[in-house]
């Protein structure tokens, strides 16, 4: 629903289609009526895609929480490794598997910032979408009313003129609505590069002190296993 891919996103469209507005159905040459129930049916198109789009938007997030919840298995795993690599003797091999530990702690905390943000993204467009709804619901019930003041504004007449008048001043509210909407939309997406910035630099830092984590990971480690030894062999002795 962004426009990053090239295409408008759903308030674009939504804007562009309300932006037809009830001048353009009454200068055409065609029933303006006509005309301004297309444009609703169009918005109510537009929304259904949307809703598409929620429900695709759920499934990935349901699919990121299960790879955290993978990633995770797999972290313990590689320590549960390098446990038994210290108690062998073999610091080499404890390091290799403390080194995967951490890749993976890192691609696990990758991970669960990118759900915190697609679950962001989900919340809004769902209330998005509600918002829409709503609009397009109460334009639908005045739908024969609108229908009938566009026709007869294009008729001519004074009290047409006011009629067209009224009719585009509550357009242009529902449009000023959809920028607001539109406007949110760009600073969550500002927010979010910038909150990416923020963990590619973080990365950066957690490389160089990577080295220093591994020690202390390892360090303690020894230190545990140094701590269950003398209980193994005083239970040995009973």
């Amino acid at each position: 629903m962004s426009s990053e891919d090239g295409k408008p996103g759903l308030f674009t469209r939504m804007r562009r289609a309300i932006s037809s507005s009830v001048n353009d159905a009454m200068d055409s040459i065609s029933d303006p009526g006509q005309e301004l129930a297309l444009m609703l049916d169009d918005l109510g198109a537009e929304i259904k895609q949307a809703e598409a789009d929620l429900k695709q938007a759920v499934v990935e997030r349901k699919m990121m929480e299960r790879k955290i919840a993978e990633l995770d298995k797999k972290e313990q795993g590689w320590v549960a490794r390098a446990e038994q690599a210290v108690k062998l003797g073999d610091e080499t091999l404890a390091r290799a598997a403390l080194e995967r530990k951490v890749e993976i702690g890192q691609e696990r905390r990758d991970m669960q910032t990118g759900l915190v943000e697609q679950t962001k993204l989900v919340e809004d467009m769902g209330d998005h979408i509600a918002t829409s709804k709503a609009k397009l619901k109460s334009l639908n019930l005045r739908r024969g009313t609108l229908m009938a003041q566009a026709r007869a504004a294009k008729g001519g007449g004074s009290s047409a003129a006011g009629v067209g008048m009224a009719q585009t001043s509550r357009i242009d509210a529902i449009e000023d609505k959809i920028a607001q909407l539109e406007a949110f939309n760009d600073v969550h997406a500002e927010t979010s590069q910038g909150r990416a910035e923020e963990a590619r630099i973080d990365a950066e830092l957690r490389k160089l002190e990577g080295s220093s984590e591994l020690d202390d990971e390892l360090a303690a480690l020894k230190a545990k296993i140094a701590g269950e030894r003398p209980k193994a062999l005083n239970k040995g002795k009973d």
